[in-house]
């Protein structure tokens, strides 16, 4: 019964993660024209319209290919794992979900389009920029930095219990 309610809560988080990536694409494909931007917060954080055919934060450019299969890869990973670790906490399985969610969301646009729409422009006003993203990006980033935490939290906990055991 727990192992069902964690696969809910990681298929829940993946469709609410994937609906807001492909609504929040469709949306800046509609209304602003590729490579034109409004601001949000004056020059720091803008919505840009940008094509990335490389990886998040427009690391390797032009491997649509590549990129896809390592797509397909990373979910069947997170699909078949997800009841070694996301058995341990619904924290666990919920970053789950974001990077399923958002894995997805990426390996849509790369295999209908050839490239990742990303808008979420972040800079120094007048100055260095960072690599547009977008909700897919930011899921699957704060997914395993999150998975990444909790996990050492759980081997922390695991010590502890192991030392006061001995």
């Amino acid at each position: 019964m727990i192992q069902l309610r964690r696969l809910a809560l990681i298929g829940g988080v993946a469709v609410v993660v994937f609906v807001l990536d492909r609504l929040t694409k469709a949306w800046v494909e509609t209304n602003i024209p590729v490579y034109e931007g409004r601001p949000v917060i004056d020059d720091l954080v803008r919505i840009v319209h940008t094509q990335n055919s490389g990886a998040a934060f427009g690391l390797l450019p032009e491997r649509t290919t590549l990129l896809s299969v390592l797509s397909v890869l990373a979910v069947v990973a997170i699909l078949y794992y997800y009841r070694q670790i996301a058995s341990a906490s619904p924290f666990i399985a919920l970053t789950l979900g974001m990077q399923l969610g958002g894995a997805l969301g990426n390996l849509v646009d790369r295999i209908g389009q050839g490239y990742v729409v990303d808008f979420v422009d972040v800079g120094i006003p007048g100055g260095w920029r960072f690599w547009a993203f977008n909700v897919a990006d930011s899921s699957i980033v704060l997914g395993i930095i999150f998975v990444s935490f909790l996990l050492w939290q759980e081997d922390r906990r695991s010590a502890g219990k192991t030392a006061r055991a001995a």
